[in-house]
Order: C-alpha cells, then structure tokens, then sequence
C-alpha cells in the first residue's frame, strides 16, 4: 500500500492487491493532516484490488468513520463493476464517493489539472466475484422450517454499520487451536455445517435450503428478557476461510459478522469478528442494559461449540473496541422497523393461528 501526499491534508492511497485487513490505522497513520482542522480528502485507487472479502469491508467502515472526525473525505477511482456493486450491498457507496476517473477524482479533490496524471491505468480483473452477494433492492426469504417464526426479513432492505443508530463497535472472539493436521478450510466447513447446533438454547438459526452461500438468508429467533425477537441476515460474502453475515431492516444490529479461520505461529485462530451499531434507540437502550452480554456470550458460546467438536480447550478471548461513541440521530427513523416490537405484537395472532389448527386437526 502506498501513500502520497497531494496537497494539504490531501492524499492518494494506492491500495494494495488484497483488501482482507480490518485495520484503518496504517492508512490513517500516513495520512495525518498536516494542518489539524483543515478539511481534505483521500483518494482511494482501486485499480490494483483484484481481491476483498468481508475484512475489507470492515477497514473501510472504519477508515470512513475516522476520516470524517478529522475532515477528510473519501473519494474512489479505478473501481470496477463488481467492487462498485460490493459498495452498494455493503453500503459503502453512501460515504464514499465513487469516481468515473482518476482525473474526476483528482478534480473532486481539489488537485489543479497540472497535477494530475495523464492517463488511467485499466483495473486488474476481481478474483472474488463468486464470493460475494449481488446487490438486491430487498430480501427475499425461501421457505424455512415450520417451526421458524420467520419474520421481519422479508421485502427487508439490508443494512450496514453506515445505517445504524447507536455506537460503533467491533467486537472479537478468538479461539486458539492447537490440533496438528488441522487447517482453515475445515474449521470454517464445521462452522458452516453446524453453526444452528452451536448456538446457546435462546438462539436459533434457520439457514435457507442451500445453506451458508453468498446471497442466502439466515432466520433467526431468539428469546430475550424484553421478548422474542424474529429476524435473520444476509450471507453478504462467503469463501472457504470465511464468511459473513450482514443485517436487514429491524434487525438489533446495523452491521456486519465475520466467521473467519486462519494459521499464525503453526496454530489455528477461529475468529468471529462483529462490526455493527444498534439499529435504533430502543436497540441501543437495551444492548447497553442487558444486550451486550447476552451478544458476548452467543459468540462465546458457538466458539465453545467449536472447541468441543474439535475436541480442544474452550480458551476464548473476547476483545471489545468502541470505534464512534457518537450516535446517528439522522437514523431514529429506524425504530419504525424494529424487529422485537413487531414480533411481540405479530406472537398473539401466530399463537391464535396454531391453536386454530391444532383444534382443526384434533376435529378430522
């Protein structure tokens, strides 16, 4: 990754082949404004990305969230089709603007013609294509099983750490495994193949009939101190190392989890990595009451589950890092959506419906 400096507080970050790193800091530390207060941009070269999965996503949520405190924006050339469709699924396109050209960009900036480059360079083709969800208006949920509550996904718009309400936090979960012979590729396959049986008792996931896929839905119900709540998420990306999941309309959250496994010093890390708000204030009340936990021990339970079908020690660490404590008040629309209050008020007519059929059958 490579860096120049413009103008003031102006900079071209040429970035690197594979975008796969959470971490803003590397870009945001040359980058510093050299006038603090002074407005400027960073302008993003994607011509050389051939590959990114939901770990890009995540640097460039927070590198726009850092970027802004300090008065840049972000401005992006080179971008292809696919990556300008990956930056409308994950949301992306509303904090970065996407440029037709280097010199659009460059203008956009503030760079006088003198100074910018003569030409374009074309972009290197996207090897990740299959990986990743195509851009949908709204979700459209298959048929799940009939225990499924299954609701508040359906014609649901998906929605990023870029739409929610409260604080923006990345949370991690790790799981160290020291199992000779073991690789990535067969950690993530069991999380794949058992991530409903992993979840604690008040949790379960429903995945679609083609199961954890770029572009299949997830339901999910779940049972809290303040009620049920029915909702599900989006594969937004999946490979063979990773996937992850992205939220809808109503959901909790407003945001992204990476199920993610890699090799490091001879031993495997499972990872599961959370970078989301609360959707809304209701949401935000209660993750700050009593949510919170009850999100830590989900991850830290399915890890758990892991480490046990692995047969290895349960030794999770959980790393919680608040990334903008500010809230979004351009977003208290979003309660409009909440899942939890529909749920609660949808659970008297689906219980009314179920003993109407019961009744029914116990008649023929």
């Amino acid at each position: 990754m490579n860096f120049v400096n413009l103008a003031d507080n102006v900079f071209l970050v040429e970035l690197p082949a594979e975008l796969v790193n959470p971490d803003e800091k590397p870009i945001l530390n040359a980058t510093a404004p050299q006038k603090p207060g002074q407005k400027g941009s960073l302008l993003l070269d994607f011509t050389a990305v051939k590959f990114m999965n939901g770990m890009g996503a995540y640097q460039l949520v927070k590198l726009d969230v850092k970027a802004r405190r300090r008065g840049q924006r972000l401005l992006a050339f080179g971008v292809n089709r696919h990556y300008r469709d990956v930056l409308h699924v994950t949301g992306l396109d509303q904090v970065i603007t996407v440029c037709d050209s280097r010199a659009e960009a460059f203008t956009a900036a503030g760079i006088t013609p003198d100074k910018q480059p003569s030409k374009d360079i074309e972009s290197n083709p996207s090897f990740d294509v299959s990986f990743w969800a195509k851009p949908v208006v709204t979700l459209t949920v298959p048929e799940m099983p009939a225990q499924a509550i299954n609701r508040n996904m359906q014609g649901r718009r998906v929605t990023g750490p870029v739409d929610g309400f409260g604080q923006l936090w990345q949370k991690t979960y790790r799981l160290m495994i020291d199992k000779p012979g073991l690789a990535p590729q067969k950690v993530i396959k069991v999380l794949k193949q058992n991530l409903p049986a992993f979840q604690p008792k008040y949790n379960r996931f429903y995945p679609s009939p083609a199961g954890i896929a770029p572009g299949e839905v997830v339901a999910i119900d779940s049972s809290t101190p303040g009620g049920p709540v029915s909702t599900g998420v989006l594969v937004l990306y999946a490979d063979d190392v990773s996937f992850t999941f992205m939220t809808p309309q109503g959901h909790p959250e407003s945001g992204f989890v990476t199920f993610s496994a890699f090799e490091e010093n001879g031993k495997i890390t499972a990872q599961i990595m959370g970078l989301a708000r609360a959707n809304d204030f209701v949401y935000e009340a209660a993750f700050r009451a009593v949510g919170s936990k009850m999100q830590v021990n989900i991850w830290k339970t399915v890890l758990t589950s892991l480490a046990g079908y692995l047969e290895v020690p349960a030794d999770v660490t959980v790393e919680p890092v608040c990334i903008d404590k500010h809230l979004q008040w351009s977003q208290t629309g979003n309660v409009w959506y909440n899942a939890q209050i529909r749920t609660l008020f949808y659970m008297p007519f689906r219980r009314l419906g179920k003993s109407r059929n019961d009744t029914q059958t116990k008649g023929k």
